[in-house]
Formats: C-alpha cells, structure tokens, sequence
C-alpha cells in the first residue's frame, strides 16, 4: 500500500524547497514572479493606465492656461480707403496690405479660476493614479488565488492517485479471494468504488485544467511544472486592518478633493480677469494707407462677463450637488469595504478553527488505518473496510488540503483590502507602473502612497501548522 501521509510531505518538502525568489529551482515560479508577470501582461492594468496618463495630459492643459502666451497673427490682401487717417482725401487705388504682429500674453488675476482648475485636474489625476493601483492589487489578488488554486489541485490530484492505488490494490485481492471462494460480490463492488476513485482522478485534474487556463490568462504563460509554496500571512486581528489605506479609498478622497476645488473654480469663473498683454506690429500699406506702419505697446488688459443670465448659479448649484455625491461615495466605499472584510475575517478565523478539527480527525485516522490493516491481516476485518478508511483518509486530506488554500485566499484577502497584497507577495516597487504617463522613469518617490504593512503574526508555508 501506497502510503499517504509520507507521500503528501514529500511533495510539500519538494514545493517549500523552491520557496523564496532566488531559492526557485530551474522550471519553478513563485509567487512574486507570477505576479510581476501578470502585471506586465493584463491588458486591463494598461487601459487603466491609459487613463492616467489622459488624466495628466488635461491636468498640463489646465496649468497652460496660467503660463505665457505667445501667438503670431499675421494677414495680406487687397485694401483700398478713400481717405487717409488724418482726414486728408487719399488717392483711391487698392493697395496690396500686409502686417504681422508677435502677441504675448500672460494672466495677472482671474480669482484663482485657473489655479483652482489646475488644482482639481491635478486632484482627478492622483484619483486615476489611486484607481490605478487598485486595478494592480485586483490583479495580482486574482493571480494569487489561481496561484493557490493550482497547488491545492495538484496536491488533491496526488491523492486521488494514491486513492486509486489503494483502490487497485484492495480489487486485485477480491479478485483472488473470488477465484478462491467462488464469490464475485466483493469484486463487484471493489470494482464499482475503483471507478469512483478514478473518477474522483478526472474530476481533480478537470480542476487543475481550468486554473491553469486562467493562469494563463492572467500571466501570459503556460503553468511550469514547480510552483514554489508561497508565504501565508496570518493576520493577528481585524483592528490591525487599515481600510483608509485602501486605493479605492484614496481615490474617492482625491475625487471629493476635487469636486470641492470645482466649485471654488466657478465662484470665479465671472470675476474680472487681467491680462498684462505685449503687441509688436510691422506693416505695408495698412487699411490701404500708403507707406509703413510699424507699432508696439504694452497694456494691462481686462475682461468682465457683466450678466450671465444665472448661468454662474447654476454651475455652483451642479457642484455643490457633485461634492455631496462624492461624500456619499466615500462613505459607501469605506463601509463597503470594512463589511466585506469583516466577512472574511469571520472566514478566516472559522477556516482556522475547521483545519485544527480536521487535523486531529486525520491524526486519528492514521492510527485507525494500522488498526484496520493489523485486523485485516489477522481476518477479523473484511477486505471492503479497508476500502471504507481508505476514502475516508482520502476525503480528510483533500478537505484539509481544501481548509489550507481557503485560509490562504483568506489572509490574502485581508491585504488586498488595506491595499497591501502586493508590498507582502511582490514588494513595494511593484506598486505602481514602474513609467510616468510621459514614458519616463518615475522621478517621484511614493511616498505616502506605499502602504504600511499589515500587522502580522509569523508567517508559514502553506500546509504547515502554527507553533504553539
């Protein structure tokens, strides 16, 4: 007989033996690997990008508007005037008139119109920046419950043969005894519970098919052979949980941030605006005057919108109605992740609960099983009770292994809600796109943008249990 337990710590032996990044043997990926991949691979983590750098580019549009202007005008064409500028009668002939004139023109005042939407495009940009991160920490959440889903289905595919085994080995002595004793019952039913192991066998490995696939959506490639155990936070309470540290969160921040500098952008929206404006002109022949007409000045321009019609009441109106929307927002962003956390909190320390119970139950067993095999050897146990302990083994180690990837998805979960999946499983570098919206190597530093990490107990490979 195959025996289960010592093969099941062989594997996991050969699976921790690859933990860590630079301990992964050769064909082996770990956790962070997997995720560094799928970040640079999922087409939804670059459409998000894509938005922030459309984000940025209408933040530089809004900050134009505060900087200098330059611009050319220039025109040519035929003109005629009967009578020159001085009151003179002119000869009344067309002209060929041209002139070209250099403008600058830079804002003096405007009642902090322009810099408050500068303020707000820039707010709008550090949300999409927010909402960015987000769309990282989701991804590599999904690839690490597939990561998790693929050990738990091999290692639940190792089972299911072992099971199989013994299954194979339990029918091969009905067979004898039937050929001895002239009895086929025992083979019958041998043979029938032999096809559920190996049913058991396709359905495991139909599981495993179907994580491999979304682990090569999600990654961009083929699964390799060795999957390296990962590190399994085990968070030490829920108040320990910062859910103000969540992206979503933040963003939704910077959108009320936003909103507000919105409304205080259109307060002076009609004010009195002053330009300090520079003109040199050079001409021919202008407003069909004969000779050179050359000029330059400088002056303080204003412009005043006198009535509006409501119209500026109105706007005000619209964004006080957006302010209290994003403060509703937020409100419903936090409670809603502070409730879904909660869940798997509940989950979490129940899940803990269950693996203690079926620890000692599969401890028991082990002792049952010799029990079993002494009685059977001795022939005061029929052959079909081994098959009974057999599954029995089989159905608590695929429920612990189980136990084991649901607690892990678990933990993990916990971090994706404070925002801190990623600086746990891949590092904080891995945070944000590693370019700024213009392509360049980011030159800023993340500040407080990096989330500080969860407060944890020890951590431990999958599979193993807490000291006491």
């Amino acid at each position: 007989m195959v025996f289960i337990t010592g093969t099941c710590m062989a594997f996991l032996a050969t699976a921790r033996a690859g933990e860590g990044g630079g301990a992964a043997s050769r064909g082996s990926v770990n956790l962070k690997d997997a995720i560094t991949k799928a970040l640079a691979h999922d087409p939804t983590v670059r459409k998000v990008f894509a938005d922030v750098i459309q984000a940025d580019g209408f933040a530089k549009e809004m900050r134009a508007d505060m900087r200098p202007q330059v611009f050319l005008e220039a025109s040519a064409g035929a003109e005629r005037r009967d009578r020159s500028s001085d009151g003179f009668l002119a000869s009344d002939e067309w002209l060929f008139s041209r002139s070209a004139s250099l403008v600058g023109r830079q804002l003096l005042w405007s009642n902090n119109y322009f810099s408050n939407r500068y303020k707000d495009a820039q707010q709008r940009r550090e949300a999409t920046l927010m909402l960015e991160k987000q769309q990282r920490e989701l991804t590599a959440y999904a690839v690490t419950g597939v990561f998790l889903d693929i050990i738990h289905a091999r290692r639940q595919i190792m089972y299911a043969e072992n099971n199989v085994a013994e299954h194979s080995r339990v029918l091969g002595l009905a067979k004898e005894r039937a050929e001895a004793a002239g009895t086929q019952a025992d083979v019958d039913l041998s043979d029938a519970r032999y096809n559920l192991a190996l049913n058991l066998v396709r359905e495991r490995r139909l599981a495993l098919k179907q994580a491999e696939a979304k682990y090569l959506r999600l990654v961009g490639e083929p699964v390799p052979n060795t999957l390296a155990m990962p590190r399994v936070p085990s968070v030490k309470s829920f108040a320990s949980l910062d859910f103000h540290k969540n992206w979503h969160y933040k963003a939704t921040l910077h959108q009320h941030t936003a909103a507000t500098l919105q409304k205080d952008a259109l307060k002076g929206k009609y004010a009195p605006r002053f330009y300090l404006e520079g003109r040199g002109t050079v001409g021919q022949d202008v407003d069909g005057i004969e000779g050179r007409d050359n000029s330059a000045s400088a002056m303080i321009v204003m412009s005043w919108d006198l009535i509006d019609g409501g119209r500026r009441k109105a706007e005000i109106q619209q964004a006080s109605a957006d302010i209290e929307r994003q403060e509703a927002i937020t409100q419903e962003v936090y409670e809603t992740i502070r409730q879904d956390a909660a869940a798997h909190w509940a989950d979490y320390t129940s899940a803990g609960y269950r693996l203690d119970l079926l620890r000692k139950y599969s401890k028991s067993l082990k002792g049952t099983v010799g029990l079993y095999r002494e009685q059977f050897d001795l022939g005061t146990r029929p052959l079909l009770s081994m098959l009974d302990i057999q599954n029995e083994v089989t159905s608590a180690n695929i429920r612990i292994a189980e136990e084991e990837r649901d607690q892990a998805k678990l933990g993990y979960s916990l971090l994706y809600f404070t925002s801190g999946l990623i600086t746990y499983a891949a590092g904080a570098e891995h945070i944000a796109t590693p370019r700024e919206p213009d392509g360049s190597p980011p030159a800023r530093s993340m500040g407080d943008r990096v989330p500080q990490s969860v407060e944890l107990a020890n951590t431990r490979p999958l599979g193993q249990r807490n000291s006491k």
